[in-house]
């Protein structure tokens, strides 16, 4: 799932500055919208699955569902907070 969300989306590190969009970090589903350019959270790695900034999670729910095969739904998404990082990074599924 990892894989497939990199080849078609892209791979944005937590901290890097991005452009205009909607981010989804698939370790919390934590998502991250903004119509201009801006740095993402520090923790985490992050999918562009919006280009607007400003999609809704439904939508952000629909488009992982139909490229990654998943049911989410909307209720599954939430802003991504502090309280999403990793206590110690650097230990998670995502650093191979």
């Amino acid at each position: 799932m990892m894989d497939l969300a990199e080849f078609t989306w892209g791979r944005y590190p937590g901290g890097s500055v991005v452009p205009v969009g909607s981010y989804v970090e698939l370790r919390t589903l934590g998502y991250v919208q903004s119509t201009s350019d801006q740095t993402l959270p520090q923790d985490g790695v992050f999918f562009r699955v919006g280009t607007a900034g400003n999609e809704s999670a439904a939508t952000l729910a629909t488009t992982l569902n139909t490229t990654l095969g998943t049911s989410y739904t909307s209720g599954s998404l939430h802003s991504a907070t502090g309280s999403d990082n990793v206590p110690q990074p650097g230990t998670g599924a995502d650093d191979a």
